[in-house]
């Protein structure tokens, strides 16, 4: 029987069969115009973009606590918001985005952008992969890092309002792109190794 995480089965069906950027780029064609978009503005092409997601998920975040829904009718109005925009943005994109604006400069984008959602599936594959192997070759190191991590996160909801929680959280996973791209994580990850091997050195 084929494992659901090393096939991706657990991920939403956006995000299922497809090894490469071809197959996901073909299901995605209708979104086209809006990842190209989403993909300028998390890449941060522009300095001020940083300050647009910034506000964007500001706002969005803004508008929950001020209207402070329960978390059934939360996610029950997400998802009902993000079935009507699967329905309605493939049929609008036409009428607002006639076939003759669409570009080689758009398409390269396009893919790429294609390409980095298939590598984040990998990514997160591979996460749920490796923690089934850590739990099959060394379950007691297994149990001290979900204890200790989901601990950690049980304190963190306990310290602080668990929609600021969810809200920094956000930002953060929004701000990656826009770091990865300007080679700022690059930049944090070398200084880590620098002082670790130090440390070690010591």
């Amino acid at each position: 029987m084929e494992n659901p995480v090393e096939s991706g089965d657990f991920l939403p069906p956006i995000m299922q069969g497809s090894s490469s950027g071809g197959t996901l780029k073909g299901s995605l064609k209708g979104w086209r115009e809006v990842i190209v978009v989403l993909a300028k503005l998390l890449k941060w092409q522009q300095a001020y973009y940083a300050a647009i997601v910034f506000a964007i998920v500001s706002l969005f975040f803004s508008l929950i606590w001020w209207l402070d829904p329960s978390v059934v009718t939360g996610f029950s109005m997400l998802i009902m918001i993000a079935c009507i925009a699967d329905y309605v943005v493939p049929l609008a994109m036409p009428m607002i985005f006639p076939e003759t604006s669409w570009s080689s400069d758009k398409e390269k984008q396009y893919v790429q952008a294609c390409d980095g959602l298939v590598q984040s599936k990998k990514i997160i594959s591979s996460l749920f992969s490796n923690a089934g192997k850590l739990k099959d070759k060394n379950p007691w190191l297994y149990m001290a890092a979900i204890t200790v991590s989901l601990s950690t996160l049980a304190w963190l909801g306990n310290q602080m309002h668990n929609l600021l929680l969810a809200y920094f959280f956000v930002l953060i996973v929004s701000a990656l792109p826009g770091l990865s791209e300007h080679g700022i994580l690059d930049k944090i990850a070398t200084h880590v190794k620098k002082v670790i091997n130090k440390q070690k050195s010591q």
